[in-house]
């Protein structure tokens, strides 16, 4: 008896004397590419297609071989198999449920390949037509809406370490590569040289970004506040396969509502807190995420992770409960983020790193984003995310009254340098950005430490020492005042922006104006030609009382952060960049029958 061969969807005796026939499926398919309703002649069409074993590579090679022209010509099929696939899916059946999920997987990626060059609403008209789209396409998510209202632990806690698990694999192989580029040729060659080329060699560290598991993350802190709970979970640091022979200190408690993870997850062994092996949460590791692909914004990708890391750290930061164990005393951890080398500042040392509370690692992570990006390709989005996240803080601050032991001053030197920046390039940004928006920002930040400070700074002296930063650096705040001036008293484009700048700097120049005279009295008496920094916080601790301020409304006031609208081109495209590398490296044909059914039967 002759032997019966499958191939391309058909079954062909291995003589060659007869025809080939075509399995039942091919030929249903060959149906519905025609012009003719399949189910006019067959009612229960669209019921037996279901139950056919799915023939991916003839349906996929069937879409393909027609042009736009010709698939327009079969709309009406098209969209009748797009909707009984979709009808299929809500049944219980698992094999007509699987069935239909292949079959749309096939169907939505040979329309695509379609519209390449187009809008998405061809493509919606092709799968549904316009007219039925509304009906189809509901704006609520139903598994947005689960993800919202999750209130198990378990559940939870299984989130948080599959992120966790993601975001340490990514820094893991980040640091592994560092340490390999470090002690390679380069680095020997580099040594020889001197640093000039540091940078340069810094960008060919790269590995690949995973904005994937980011938006997990990013769903989860924003529409979950128990999630929140899950960020601040004290473990074990991940990846560690060395067991410390030495006792570890007491570790920070874990918030009410949440529950260590399992031990068969991590080990449970307890660490010592060093800067290689100590306690960790999902926080610590997502700021070590984002302390390296902030670094380089030039990559698309990079970009993308670096935007959604600022937006998941600004949900964090207007949350009063992430608020509450990021300025927690009683929460001390060593952040070890990454730093861009650059050629003026060593590598610090990470053993030297001390416990603080968390808040202190986000804003280093601030601060080292606003020193080391300020570029020709200005990522002025980024900025002005970056700003707010730090003023979010400050509210924080200013409302609780939680004075943080933090260096201040690196913060208001970075703010000032930044400001010297948007100046100095004056005119090539203002081509492309409203500079002003970042610049009142900015200017604001030091407004809120002048009229608040007292309420959350650490000691009388650091609120000394804000008042010597702005007269240090005196120059760049009346430089600043004679460019919006110049623009505000013209009628141009920017009359408005700048005219708010103008009136924010009220305050700034009022300290100047008051504290600089007297100085320059008090060099002048005790004939000395440069003031030491503590002569200066005299003359200033001595003439606090005569100096008269304006007070300011609304500077403790944000606008809360809001996905719709302002973000939904974003996340547009970004869902559309993660579904295309998804694609790229799955083959759905691979996906058989059996291990789709195995996967079905699993879920819940």
């Amino acid at each position: 008896m002759a032997q019966v061969e499958k191939r391309g969807g058909l079954l062909r005796k291995s003589s060659a004397s007869k025809k080939p026939l075509k399995e039942k499926v091919v030929l249903m398919y060959d149906e519905i590419f025609m012009t003719e309703d399949p189910s006019k002649c067959s009612p229960r069409f669209w019921e037996e297609l279901f139950l056919m074993k799915v023939n991916l590579e003839y349906l996929e090679g069937k879409l393909e071989s027609l042009d736009g022209e010709e698939l327009m010509k079969i709309k009406d099929n098209i969209n009748c198999l797009f909707q009984h696939c979709i009808q299929a899916l809500g049944e219980e059946h698992p094999i007509r449920v699987v069935n239909a999920l292949q079959t749309l997987c096939a169907l939505i990626r040979g329309v695509h390949q379609k519209n390449k060059s187009t809008s998405g609403f061809d493509i919606i008209n092709m799968l549904m037509g316009f007219d039925k789209a509304e009906l189809c396409m509901k704006s609520v998510n139903p598994y947005i809406v689960k993800l919202s209202i999750v209130d198990d632990e378990a559940t939870l806690n299984g989130m948080g370490l599959v992120i966790a698990q993601a975001l340490s694999e990514y820094n893991r192989q980040y640091k592994d590569k560092e340490e390999e580029h470090q002690s390679g040729f380069f680095s020997a060659l580099t040594n020889m040289v001197g640093s000039m080329f540091i940078a340069d060699a810094h960008e060919k560290i790269s590995v690949q970004t995973n904005e994937a598991i980011l938006l997990a993350l990013y769903e989860a802190v924003h529409l979950n506040r128990n999630f929140i709970t899950v960020l601040a979970q004290s473990h074990p640091e991940m990846g560690l396969v060395t067991t410390p022979v030495s006792p570890a200190p007491t570790t920070p408690a874990t918030p009410l509502g949440t529950t260590p993870p399992s031990s068969d997850v991590i080990s449970s062994v307890e660490l010592p807190l060093d800067a290689d092996v100590q306690t960790s949460n999902l926080l610590i590791t997502f700021l070590k995420y984002s302390s390296i692909v902030m670094q380089d914004t030039k990559d698309e990708h990079r970009l993308h992770s670096g935007k959604l890391c600022l937006i998941i750290l600004t949900c964090i930061a207007e949350d009063q409960y992430a608020n509450a164990f990021l300025h927690d005393d009683n929460m001390n951890f060593r952040v070890n983020l990454h730093r861009m080398p650059m050629r003026h500042r060593k590598k610090a040392a990470d053993k030297n790193l001390p416990c603080r509370p968390l808040v202190c690692a986000v804003l280093d992570l601030m601060v080292e984003f606003i020193v080391t990006h300020m570029m020709k390709e200005f990522p002025m989005d980024l900025y002005v995310r970056c700003i707010q996240v730090v003023h979010k803080l400050l509210c924080y601050q200013k409302k609780c009254r939680v004075r943080l032991h933090y260096t201040w001053r690196e913060l208001w030197s970075a703010l000032i340098n930044l400001l010297k920046f948007l100046m100095s390039n004056e005119t090539v940004l203002l081509a492309k950005h409203n500079i002003f928006t970042l610049a009142l920002m900015i200017v604001n930040l030091f407004n809120m430490f002048i009229t608040y400070g007292d309420t959350f700074l650490p000691t009388p002296s650091s609120y000394d020492e804000l008042y010597y930063e702005i007269i240090r650096m005196h120059q760049s705040f009346d430089n600043l005042y004679s460019m919006v001036l110049r623009l505000s008293t013209n009628a141009g484009q920017w009359k408005e922006a700048a005219s708010k700048v103008t009136h924010a700097l009220v305050n700034i120049r009022a300290i100047i104006n008051h504290f600089n005279p007297k100085i320059e009295s008090y060099a002048a008496v005790n004939h000395i030609s440069q003031l030491s920094e503590e002569q200066v916080l005299e003359v200033v601790r001595a003439n606090y009382d005569t100096l008269t301020l304006k007070l300011q409304d609304g500077l403790d006031q944000y606008e809360r952060y809001s996905e719709q609208h302002k973000e939904a081109a974003f996340f547009k495209e970004l869902v559309r960049s993660i579904s295309t590398n998804v694609r790229r490296n799955l083959a759905f044909h691979t996906l058989s029958q059996e291990v789709l059914l195995k996967e079905f039967s699993t879920i819940s």
